[in-house]
Order: C-alpha cells, then structure tokens, then sequence
C-alpha cells in the first residue's frame, strides 16, 4: 500500500492553487471583463491572500484555496473553527478578519472558499448554502435559536467574537464551493481558453498552470490586465477568434457561473429534485413565455458586447441547444460551438458531407403537418408515433431522417462532418416540406448536444416548428419551445 508524501501532497495543492489562479487569469482576459489585476499570494489581502481579483465594476473577490487529497476530509463548521496547526486563528476567524480589513468606504468585499472536500452532510450550517452562489446566511438567518443550526450560528458567532447579526452580514458576503475538484478545474479553464480562442487541451492547459507556478517562483505577486494579456499572447497557443460564453443552467447549475457572459439559471423551474428528473416545467406555458425570451435576450446583450461567435454550454435538454442555435442563427450573423469531447464542435469551418436519407416514411392522417424524427444512435420512431397518434392529430406524414450508413453511436466523428450533418438535415427536411406544402413541423431529437444546437444554427427558410422534450421511457413527449418562420 502507497500513501501519499507531505511534499507530494503541498506539490498537488499548489498545482490546484495555480490552475484556480490560471482560471482567474483567463477571466480577466475576456474583451468585457473589468477585472484590472489578478493576485497570487497577494501581501495585501491580509488572511485571504492566495488568489485575490480586482475589479473596476464590481466588487473585489479574495479566494482562500483549501485542497485535499482525498475525500476523508468534509467540509464542516468543525473543521472551520479549528485552530492553525500552529495554534493560531481558525479559518473562519481568518476570513472574518480579513472582511473587516478589506471593507473600506462601506465597500464590502466577496470572499471565497475553494475546496476539494465535499460538504459534511450532518453539518448544520454549511448543508444550508444557496444553490446560486453558496452562501449560508439567508437560509441560517431562518432558523430559530432552540434549532440545531440556530444553536451552531450563536456558537460560531460566539467563536469569532461577534453578535449573531453581523455573523450574518458577514456570512452573506462569504461564498462556499465544496467538491471542486483539479479536473473540474481543469474544464472549466479549458472552456475559458477555447472562448479565448486558445488551444484548449489537457496540454495546453498544463502550459498555463506552469505559467502561473513561473509568476510565484519569479515573486511576481501582482499582475496588471495587460500583463496578463501579453503573458498569454507569449504562450503562442492562440488558434480563433475568442468568442462570448452562454451558460444556460436548466437541469443542474454549474460550480462556476462567473466564467460566463451570460449565465441563465432555469433549474428552480423545472419538476423534479435531481438532474435526470428534470424533464417538465412546472408551468408548461414558461417555455415561449419567458425561457425562450431570455435566450432572445442574451443575443442581444452579447452582440452588444461585441461578440461575433458563441460559446455554448450547460446542463439542458434537446430542444433547448437546437433553440439556442436558432436564436444564434448563421442568418443573424453568429457563430456558434460547443465542446464535445476533445473537440470543439463549431459552425464556422468546412463541411465533410454526412450523406442521409429517409429511411421512414409514415401516413398518420389527413393532415398537412410534418412530424420529423431526428436520431444519429437509434431510431425513435415507435414512440413518436404513439405520442403522435394521441396527442396530436394534425399531424399527417412522419419521416425518420438517419445516416444512410445506418444509425450508431458514432455517427458523427468531427467536427466537419457535424457541420455537414446538420446543411444536409437542414435541407433534405426544407425540401420536403415544400413538396408536401407542410405548413408545421414537429421535431423530435436524438442527437448529440452540439449537433442539435449546429441544426438550429442552420434552421432557416423553415416552417413553423414545435420541439419536444422527451419524458422518459414509455411516458412520451411534452411540447416545449415553438420556432415561428
């Protein structure tokens, strides 16, 4: 049995440091970012000194980086109010002393707690954090003092020396991310750097934490936005032009919204208590009335912003990439991508013809609206039949669109062939339609994310369009967004 070494533990904590300091950095580099200086160990953020981020516009953010190399180690209010090993203040004192330091002219800092150790779920305060930006103090402020989390707030105020109020409005401006683990770090500077236009691989991202480890050993404790974006421009990894990020949170919220131009948040919207049950709105009417709006909105704030291409990403279903892709059209002079894999899948580049054909071809009825079954894997047309039967009966044709290779997992194997996949979806649909004089279509997906958002990015000169979210096994289809042409 092998352990790991004090000195391999420090090297592994501070590659965590360095890539958090990486991922700040990258930030501060986005065209609309108002960040004017990142820290490292930074001699003037007191207690919290070991990732600090200034900004012109918003508040300053002072992150303290706690790594573990295993998950034996929780995150609690016992481990908080532990003294250092060298018997000085706990971390909670720390950070309380560093928030009355650093507030200055009623300007409040946000101070942050990155940690690998996942959340001790017995602990009575730290289980209370906000879902959007994980904080404690709303939800701790609710207890009553004869509750056990009542009982923890006076104890924890009572350890820091303060009254229980402005334990709160210092709670209020301490964010806690539990679980963050170097992997998940490593994604999100990954989606960072490729937004930037940089290469975004396992290696290139490695460049960018020896980077940071150079700044530290050089003693280079501060550095400017300029600094930043020369160090960056040195590294000759750049490869596009950057684009702008939409962050779209519908079955589950990300660990790092602020990497995002534009962070929509859904998921309190929807049924259900855990992603994969996330599949119906609670007000089905949210759809058209307010989600797609939002997505409206955002292509309008990003063009303001000066983007020309977009960055998709985020916890959603089918409809929602293909819908983002319509709102982000080709026609509306966007251009958009995702990641997937190892590969971004972008609209702009050349295509690699994916030949397809109708492989199916239904009469479901006497009306002149098309239902269309899009799969690259397997073919759902037994069930869509059967939704469609009962639920909707101006339908009259249904067709299944498949590879003429035959439908398999790995359908499509690069970017080129998804943007050809999509033109030749785009048009075999257009131009059945016509013929047929469809003046509707009903879309159902089966795709990988990034090729239903490249199919909406191509969805011009189309009929009106309903998609649908599938429900689950053997529970049908729920109409969700409506695309008018």
């Amino acid at each position: 049995m092998s352990s790991l070494s004090a000195s391999g533990a420090r090297i592994q904590g501070d590659d965590y440091q360095h890539l958090f300091a990486w991922f700040q950095a990258l930030r501060a580099a986005k065209l609309e970012s108002d960040i004017t200086e990142i820290g490292i160990e930074d001699p003037s953020a007191g207690n919290v000194d070991d990732v600090t981020v200034y900004r012109s516009r918003e508040r300053n953010e002072f992150f303290q980086i706690k790594y573990s190399v295993d998950a034996r180690q929780l995150l609690n209010i016992s481990w908080l109010i532990s003294p250092s090993k060298a018997g000085g203040p706990s971390i909670i004192q720390c950070f309380y002393d560093s928030w009355r330091t650093l507030t200055y002219n009623g300007q409040r800092p946000k101070l942050g707690l990155i940690t690998s150790r996942l959340v001790d779920p017995s602990d009575p305060v730290i289980t209370l954090r906000e879902g959007r930006d994980g904080t404690v103090s709303t939800r701790l402020s609710q207890h009553g003092p004869r509750s056990k989390a009542g009982r923890a707030r006076k104890d924890l105020a009572s350890h820091i020396k303060i009254g229980e109020s402005e334990l709160l409005d210092f709670l209020g401006d301490l964010h806690f991310k539990a679980g963050v683990l170097y992997e998940d770090l490593q994604y999100q500077a990954s989606i960072l750097m490729s937004s930037l236009g940089l290469f975004n691989d396992s290696a290139a991202v490695k460049i960018g934490v020896t980077t940071v480890r150079g700044w530290v050993t050089c003693g280079r404790r501060k550095l400017t936005i300029q600094e930043i974006k020369d160090e960056i421009a040195s590294l000759c990894i750049q490869k596009d032009e950057p684009a702008a990020i939409l962050l779209v949170q519908a079955l589950d919220r990300d660990i790092m919204p602020e990497n995002a131009n534009i962070a929509i948040d859904w998921v309190d919207l929807f049924e259900g208590e855990e992603p994969r049950t996330r599949r119906q709105l609670r007000d089905n009417k949210l759809w058209n009335s307010k989600l797609r709006p939002e997505i409206q909105g955002a292509t309008q704030k990003i063009r303001a912003q000066g983007y020309r291409r977009v960055l998709v990403r985020g916890y959603m279903r089918l409809p929602t990439w293909f819908t983002i892709g319509v709102e982000f059209g080709k026609t509306a002079g966007f251009e958009v991508l995702s990641l997937h894999g190892n590969q971004n899948w972008a609209s702009d580049g050349d295509e690699l013809k994916l030949p397809l054909a109708i492989t199916r071809e239904e009469t479901l009825g006497e009306g002149n609206e098309l239902a269309i079954g899009a799969s690259l894997s397997t073919d759902l047309t037994e069930d869509v039949i059967v939704y469609l039967t009962s639920n909707v009966p101006k339908v009259g044709k249904y067709i299944y669109i498949a590879p003429v290779a035959g439908p398999s997992n790995n359908a499509i194997r690069s970017t080129a062939e998804a943007r050809g996949w999509a033109l030749n979806f785009r048009n075999l649909v257009r131009d059945f339609a016509s013929r047929h004089q469809s003046k509707k279509i009903h879309l159902f997906l089966a795709t990988p994310a990034g090729a239903a958002l490249l199919l909406g990015h191509r969805w011009d000169r189309m009929p009106d369009t309903q998609l649908y979210e599938d429900q689950g096994i053997s529970c049908g289809y729920q109409a969700s967004f409506f695309i008018p042409n």
